[in-house]
């Protein structure tokens, strides 16, 4: 996990972030974020970024099944992919008015395959903890979002301040599973 951020004090300046994990059953994630800000006056900031996400989790929970055999905990392996964009402007209209905005499209597709059930979770060896398991169920994923919120601060007499704040989320969900 790390960064690197250029000169905050000049009118342009960017950021990248980024982070890394794995683990020894083969788990891993990697992200990466490129944001760019954009300060013209003191009283505008205008800030922009995306992200990329990858996820391969081994042991990703799916669901729990009860059936004339008992009780199952099924878990399976989760392969995702997610984007996102993401936009802030700051701007102070006037000292005792400013305005906030802030949006994120956000899309996430994710493949499941391997199913398996927790048989046995104080195994002390990962592999002795799953046995397969038939799922016949499908829960890969699509998911499209997009949330925003803007706020408008009057400070219509010192230490009174109104705040009128809008905020917006739409979503769809498929099971393609596919980016």
């Amino acid at each position: 996990m790390g960064g690197v951020q250029t000169d905050d004090r000049k009118t342009i300046f960017g950021a990248m972030n980024f982070s890394w994990y794995k683990d020894g059953h083969g788990a891993w994630q990697r992200d990466l974020s490129p944001t760019i800000t954009f300060r013209p006056s003191a009283a505008l900031l205008v800030n922009t970024g995306i992200g990329f996400n990858r996820n391969h989790s081994q042991s990703q929970w799916i669901t729990n099944l009860t059936d004339a055999g008992g009780a199952h905990y099924v878990f399976g392996k989760l392969n995702q992919t997610t984007v996102r964009l993401t936009a802030r402007v700051n701007y102070t209209i006037t000292p005792a008015l400013s305005l906030q905005v802030y949006a994120q499209p956000f899309v996430s597709a994710g493949d499941y395959s391997g199913f398996k059930e927790l048989t046995n979770g104080r195994s002390k060896s990962y592999e002795g903890r799953y046995q397969p398991f038939a799922y016949s169920g499908n829960p890969d994923f699509n998911v499209r979002s997009f949330r925003t919120t803007n706020v408008l601060r009057w400070e219509y007499r010192p230490g009174s301040a109104l705040f009128v704040v809008w905020q917006q989320g739409r979503d769809s969900f498929g099971s393609l599973g596919e980016f």
